[in-house]
């Protein structure tokens, strides 16, 4: 049975996606407006989830992370811990290094400019789980017989895809095969682990999920 509070819940839901849609026509019109992009991640924020946030960023970065640094470190600050650390890392990344490039796995379906990469799956634009192989048996390969510094660029892109489109079974795919050579990896797998166990397909906190517990480390086969 729906209570008042129910009802008023869902009037305030409603008002902030209509506030959202409107910011997000400014920006598709006015793509350089950094004033359009930060109001229209305010809106965002206001939203239940991480992925209308990374969504609505990808854009700002897409728009401004060449011309405005600054604004792109200010929104970094805005949403702070609503964005999972290894794609805010991606994201900070990019404020004076490589920027976000139009096609990027750090775009979701709330992107307007940004585009999900070929790899990325729905519900962020899911790929079936020849894709997920591929990209595990890619990064193995490198880590074990390839070129270092080629090597650590694969496996980076790798772990921003696990994270970014929520791809269990290529991250369990890869540290199974990694762990069966013997290769150790540092800590930022245990973290996109730790990320990977605590959350849904969209990338929302499960609430029963034990905070820093990667059960995709735990008691895999060899």
């Amino acid at each position: 049975m729906r209570t008042p509070a129910d009802h008023d819940q869902r009037a305030a839901d409603a008002d902030v996606r209509a506030t959202l849609r409107s910011h997000t026509r400014e920006v598709a019109r006015r793509p350089k407006d950094a004033g359009a992009h930060l109001a229209r991640l305010h809106a965002a924020l206001r939203l239940p989830g991480e992925e209308p946030v990374q969504g609505v960023l990808a854009d700002l970065f897409v728009g401004l992370s060449r011309d405005e640094p600054t604004v792109c470190d200010s929104a970094l600050q805005m949403v702070g811990a609503r964005l999972n650390p290894y794609v805010l890392q991606a994201f900070a990344r990019a404020v004076r290094g490589p920027r976000v490039f139009r096609i990027t796995p750090l775009a979701t379906r709330w992107s307007v400019l940004a585009q999900p990469s070929a790899e990325v799956p729905t519900r962020r634009r899911r790929g079936n789980s020849d894709d997920s192989r591929r990209l595990a048996r890619e990064v193995f390969e490198a880590l074990y017989e390839g070129e270092p510094t080629e090597a650590a660029r694969i496996e980076q892109r790798f772990l921003d895809h696990c994270i970014s489109c929520h791809d269990k079974l290529a991250f369990m795919l890869a540290m199974r095969d990694l762990r069966r050579a013997d290769i150790v990896v540092d800590e930022r797998w245990e973290r996109v682990s730790a990320w990977l166990a605590q959350h849904d397909s969209f990338g929302d906190a499960q609430p029963d999920a034990t905070p820093g517990q990667g059960f995709l480390l735990m008691d895999m086969p060899r």
